[in-house]
């Protein structure tokens, strides 16, 4: 007896997601495979994830791509938002992009603003942005154009392209301008030392520069395992898998089965909405009308962070308890307080720590996307 308000929380987070996706979603759907969109017009939005993205196609409408890596052949005509490891962008988008990634090429051009954060960004000779660049990176490399600001902060810059109009760097380690340089207006920047400016370089408005202090590391003090807030926190999350539980049974082996059958699909779907959702609830923020549903998908978004921790460890649970044959012989919760303690163990650990909460929110969104896609399809049943 699976009530509306017993799916209301991950339903609340992806209904506008989902009203927008439905013909978009059957266009490439593969666990584990290369996903490649074929030339040709594709109406979008288009949402695709995979471990190797290849967009070929002119997209009349916006793309949202997550995976490992992410090429941009065709023409988007609507905005971009990409999180992988590697981000080509080759062909034209008519709007935005907005990028997270390891690496960035833009070859292409934008017809708006480029927001990127990664290690590397590189624009390409050719390449061309027609408004503002908001850039953070280890290593940035302009050689295009943008039509309007530079901004950012980074460790080495090289600016061998032109700019409109200023430049605005708010940290930087190297700051080199190369012979092809061109600022249209001022040129501020905050760094340990000078600029390098090539002979040949222009600056039609003024220079400034803030002496910053060089970057030292740091010792940072060691802190012990706070046991007061992780047995908070676990009984905490065994009290929600508790009235869930009771709630509806079933849910928790429908989440655990896209995990298990789809772990790809499910980390990238869920890395794709870790990044849109807050998107989303800005875009809804900006329209009086949609207030409350901004914030009702707001508080759901929370709640699935919240929750993503407890979903993770009742999956991890369940194949402890598969692989050691406890099903069927011992109560599901005991799996499940092994499965969440040591997954709060796990996340404990500095950096690696991180991480794994990271891949533990998009495995769990993930597979709470994929529940809901499902029931859409009139394939999973979501009533248990």
């Amino acid at each position: 007896m699976f009530k509306r308000k017993k799916w209301l929380v991950p339903a609340l987070v992806l209904l506008v997601l989902l009203s927008l996706t439905a013909p978009a979603l059957a266009v490439e759907i593969r666990n584990g495979d290369n996903v490649t969109i074929p030339a040709g017009a594709l109406k979008g939005p288009l949402f695709v994830a995979g471990n190797e993205i290849v967009i070929d196609a002119d997209v009349d409408g916006d793309v949202f791509a997550a995976g490992q890596t992410v090429i941009i052949n065709g023409n988007v005509n609507g905005d971009l938002l990409a999180a992988a490891r590697t981000i080509r962008i080759n062909g034209e988008v008519g709007g935005d992009a907005r990028c997270a990634a390891q690496d960035i090429d833009l070859k292409g051009e934008l017809g708006q603003s480029l927001t990127a954060a990664a290690s590397e960004v590189r624009q390409l000779d050719g390449s061309r942005v027609n408004r503002d660049a908001l850039i953070f990176a280890n290593q940035i490399t302009v050689s295009g154009t943008v039509g309007r600001q530079y901004l950012g902060a980074g460790g080495t810059v090289r600016l061998n392209g032109a700019i409109g109009n200023d430049v605005n760097l708010w940290r930087v380690e190297d700051l080199r301008l190369g012979p092809a340089a061109v600022v249209g207006g001022n040129l501020y920047y905050g760094a340990p030392h000078e600029a390098t400016v090539a002979s040949g370089a222009q600056i039609a408005g003024t220079t400034k520069w803030e002496y910053l202090e060089p970057k030292t590391p740091t010792q940072r003090q060691h802190r012990g395992f706070n046991w007061l807030g992780a047995l908070a926190w676990f009984a905490a999350g065994v009290l929600f898998w508790g009235v869930l539980t009771l709630i509806s049974p079933g849910i928790w082996n429908l989440l655990s089965q896209n995990m298990r059958q789809s772990p790809g699909h499910s980390f990238g779907w869920g890395l794709l909405l870790l990044l849109i959702t807050p998107l989303v609830i800005l875009l809804l923020l900006i329209t009086v009308i949609a207030i409350p549903l901004s914030l009702i998908l707001m508080a759901a978004y929370l709640i699935l962070l919240y929750a993503a921790k407890i979903i993770v460890g009742d999956f991890i649970g369940r194949l402890l308890a598969a692989r050691f044959g406890w099903a069927g012989r011992v109560n599901s919760i005991l799996p499940f307080l092994l499965g969440f303690a040591l997954l709060l163990l796990l996340t404990s650990i500095p950096i690696v720590g991180l991480l794994m909460s990271i891949a533990t929110v998009c495995l769990a969104m993930g597979a709470a996307f994929l529940a809901i896609y499902h029931w859409r399809q009139g394939g999973t049943q979501l009533e248990h």
